[in-house]
């Protein structure tokens, strides 16, 4: 692996932490703790503007968070799956949302991004690729319908490490979605989970 590269850049107007990959010290990431899953997902300070909804919180992979993460036809997504977490925000006419999983090692959640992304996608209705550049180590993202009504939804999914994260962007069919704000919530998670696997409290954000 080559070691994990970062660069702030600026992106229509905000401030980032970008994540390239591999580890600082060269070996394999450890699955997070319950309480570290909480500090990744975004807070309101690391998205300025957005009234919360939700979270952040975490919680264990059991009982009905499990099934609604893992439908019986994605359960090998999930084998090795130790905790999520989640945050939503909402501002105007537009909702972002961020789960994410850790898993027990970087293997299981390499072997899982696939059969989740495929999920994910199977979801949207007229699917079209977005590009979120080099975050990550895995990373897919895609803009579609996510109803009859032709409402709009962005799915971006992100694997660091042992982690496995997502954002959603939605929309009424009126509303544009910016490819490049799916591109830069999902580097800013993707640096929350860094600081994250290298022991340090998430603080990457937004610029306001």
């Amino acid at each position: 692996m080559r070691k994990r590269r970062f660069a702030r850049i600026v992106v229509a107007g905000a401030v980032l932490v970008l994540a390239g990959c591999g580890k600082s010290s060269g070996g394999e990431a450890s699955a997070l703790s319950e309480q570290q899953m909480k500090a990744v997902v975004p807070d309101s300070r690391a998205v300025p503007g957005w009234e919360v909804l939700s979270g952040p919180a975490a919680d264990t992979m059991e009982g009905d968070l499990r099934g609604s993460l893992c439908p019986e036809k994605e359960k090998q997504a999930c084998e090795g799956a130790r905790f999520v977490g989640t945050s939503r925000f909402e501002k105007k006419k537009a909702e972002i949302g961020f789960w994410a999983m850790t898993y027990q090692d970087e293997k299981a959640a390499e072997d899982a991004f696939d059969v989740h992304w495929d999920w994910y996608r199977k979801g949207l209705g007229m699917p079209e690729s977005l590009d979120l550049g080099s975050v990550g180590e895995q990373r897919q993202a895609a803009l579609g319908t996510s109803n009859y009504q032709g409402d709009k939804r962005a799915v971006a999914q992100v694997r660091l490490g042992t982690v496995i994260m997502w954002v959603s962007v939605d929309a009424s069919r009126q509303t544009d979605i910016d490819a490049t704000l799916v591109k830069d919530l999902a580097t800013v998670f993707a640096a929350r989970a860094d600081e994250a696997e290298k022991g340090r409290t998430p603080a990457a954000a937004l610029d306001s």
